[in-house]
């Protein structure tokens, strides 16, 4: 329980820089959890591997006694941010009112809205969303856009309508070769990536790409018989396993002979290439 004043009213923790980068990476992500916002917190000492380990929400027994937990439990009793308890999932954070008001106040909000609900159906995929971009940014120094981020997002995590039907989970901004990133998590029907293919076909700018992260076990090469099938060099696929075992770095497949593959490479890397 906050403490309170001597009129009753309750006492408002004092925010650190690190509270604030907490409230900030839920306004934009959405859904985080423990790993997650601890490996965006911790310092530049720790390793690409603990950092994707941490940023795929993996935790053990002795994260979850660290002073980072109950600073976050902390903020949620203060109501700046909301826990979310599922049977079959570890605890879960989003934003709550209180506090995207802060970053309001204080110049830091980035969008109108905040999501501080999520269906339980929903987390293994908007999870696996975070953990994707996370580490695209976090590690590789890409410059990504969420769904979020690329929609007018209203109170409680409604979003206005979109002008196409069907958006990428998220966005690699790159002057070179822009690239959508779908994490699928499931095998949808043959029809449904026809249509998803050709609306792609018709709003990707020229040169772009869309990466598919796939998480069963045929993914990629399910991904790449429906992208040779329907005639759709601009796609690529990579296993979601392997693409956090390389921390982010594993070769996205063509289905082309002509087009090899493509590997997200670090900003400084990638300038270098290009200058060659």
């Amino acid at each position: 329980m906050n403490e309170q004043n001597a009129d009753g009213k309750s006492k408002e923790i004092p925010l650190t820089p690190r509270d604030l980068k907490v409230l900030g990476a839920l306004e934009t992500w959405g859904v985080l959890g423990l790993g997650q916002l601890h490996g965006i917190v911790s310092g530049k000492g720790v390793s690409a591997a603990e950092k994707t380990r941490l940023f795929f929400d993996e935790t053990d027994r002795r994260d979850y006694w660290r002073w980072f937990s109950k600073r976050l439990t902390v903020l949620a009793q203060d109501a700046y941010i909301k826990a979310h308890f599922f049977i079959n999932h570890p605890k879960i954070f989003t934003l709550a009112e209180k506090g995207h008001e802060i970053l309001k106040r204080r110049g830091l909000a980035r969008m109108q809205g905040y999501r501080d609900s999520i269906e339980e159906s929903m987390v293994d995929h908007e999870m696996k969303v975070s953990a994707a971009g996370l580490v695209m940014s976090q590690l590789l120094g890409l410059t990504v856009r969420t769904e979020r981020e690329r929609f007018q997002w209203m109170g409680r995590g409604g979003r206005g309508p979109s002008p196409e039907r069907g958006i990428s989970d998220l966005w690699i901004v790159d002057n070179l070769q822009p690239k959508a990133i779908e994490v699928e998590m499931h095998q949808k029907s043959e029809k449904r990536y026809e249509e998803i293919f050709e609306a792609y076909r018709r709003r990707m700018p020229d040169g772009g790409a869309v990466l598919y992260l796939t998480a069963w076990p045929s993914g990629v090469r399910c991904i790449l018989t429906h992208a040779q099938t329907f005639r759709a060099p601009f796609i690529y696929a990579c296993s979601l396993a392997d693409f956090r075992g390389s921390a982010g770095r594993a070769p996205f497949e063509s289905a082309t002979v002509e087009d090899g593959p493509i590997i997200l490479a670090p900003r400084g890397a990638r300038e270098a290439l290009a200058a060659r």
